[in-house]
């Protein structure tokens, strides 16, 4: 518990920093940050980085996602871990699935053939499982009612908004994705349903994390 309460730490300073800062990169310009009424609410800016595609490495802090207000925007950062087939990788999107509503939709896709003799040495040995680490940092806009986090359709996360509170919530880690997820699934993700437990940053600990 320790561990994931300084995850809620780091991710609040992340979380200002993209919405506060990351806003301006994602094309406010510099002089009119402070009027700039704030991200497209039908196309909202996204950053994405992932690294892996070799054997499962759980990290004690990944599987969450945090929100937080900030200036004319939510901040809303993830980290994920994803087991998945050989031969795949993770790609992500954020989308407006109704007005106010927005899906972060993670899916697995075929990875880029390994042609070369140095990337076809990268591939994971046989018999391991297979993972991809991801990170997404995206801005909604202020009124944004809620966001849903699915992996290949099937719904992980569903959060409202209810408060400009940094909030942070746990995600299955690692997030199955590989095909016998779906008959699995209340076994391997218990947290794959709108009650996923939440931890939510107090004023004491979002004065502490900044």
């Amino acid at each position: 518990m320790e561990n994931f309460t300084t995850a809620v730490a780091v991710a609040f300073v992340v979380g200002t920093v993209v919405g506060a800062v990351g806003w301006v990169g994602f094309g406010a310009p510099l002089g009119q940050a402070d009027s700039d009424p704030g991200p497209d609410p039908e196309s909202p800016p996204v950053s994405v980085g992932k690294s892996g595609g070799g054997c499962l490495d759980t990290r004690a802090n990944a599987g969450w996602v945090h929100e937080v207000a900030v200036g004319h925007s939510f901040a809303v950062t993830l980290n994920a871990t994803v087991v998945h087939e050989r031969g795949q990788t993770v790609d992500a999107t954020v989308t407006q699935v109704t007005p106010g509503a927005y899906r972060i939709d993670l899916r697995t896709v075929a990875e880029e053939p390994r042609t070369s003799d140095e990337r076809k040495s990268e591939s994971p040995p046989e018999g391991c499982r297979v993972a991809t680490d991801l990170r997404l940092s995206a801005s909604l806009p202020t009124d944004y009612r809620s966001f849903e986090v699915t992996i290949d359709g099937r719904t992980l996360l569903t959060a409202e908004n209810e408060d400009t509170t940094a909030d942070l919530y746990r995600l299955p880690n690692p997030i199955n994705a590989t095909t016998s997820a779906a008959a699995t699934s209340t076994a391997t993700t218990p947290t794959a349903t709108t009650t996923t437990p939440t931890v939510t940053a107090t004023a004491d600990t979002a004065t502490t994390a900044a």
